[in-house]
């Protein structure tokens, strides 16, 4: 497969309400960790009355090449009280800087570093955990060079 060409946009969100679940794992037991969770929080969402309102996502706090610390949720309609594992959370709002990766989630790292390059020769300051959005994934087939994945950086300036 050729070397796919990341375009990164500045963009301004609006602020989400989320229901997530807050992990820390071994990095190459992420996938596990947020399979795992994602039952508790929609399964939280029904029983609450609210409703997924966008693609699952893992906000990152710490990544390192041995572990990760973040939450796997979804954006809600309303927000939710917390239930078990499960909590009310928030994407924040604000300009962004965000890519999209096609292709298996080993090469999400290449997204990353093309916003990091971005970032930086457009002068803007990271504000905060980058997240990424799982527009299609596992979930839509078996063919992993049809997912795809939004990464997003909030941006300061």
């Amino acid at each position: 497969m050729a070397a796919q060409t990341y375009r990164v946009k500045s963009k301004k969100l609006a602020p989400l309400h989320t229901a997530v679940v807050r992990l820390a794992c071994p990095t190459p037991q992420i996938a596990d960790a947020f399979s795992v969770a994602m039952p508790e929080v929609l399964d939280c969402i029904a029983r609450q009355g609210s409703s997924v309102a966008g693609a699952a996502f893992a906000r990152y706090f710490d990544y390192v090449p041995e572990r990760a610390e973040f939450e796997a949720g979804v954006p809600v309609s309303t927000p939710i009280a917390a239930q078990g594992r499960v909590e009310p959370g928030r994407l924040p709002g604000g300009r962004v800087a965000r890519s999209v990766h096609r292709g298996p989630y080993d090469g999400l790292q290449h997204a990353h570093d093309a916003i990091g390059d971005w970032v930086l020769a457009h002068d803007h300051d990271p504000a905060g955990p980058v997240w990424e959005v799982y527009v299609k994934g596992p979930q839509h087939g078996e063919d992993s060079s049809r997912w795809e994945t939004e990464v997003v950086w909030p941006l300061r300036k």
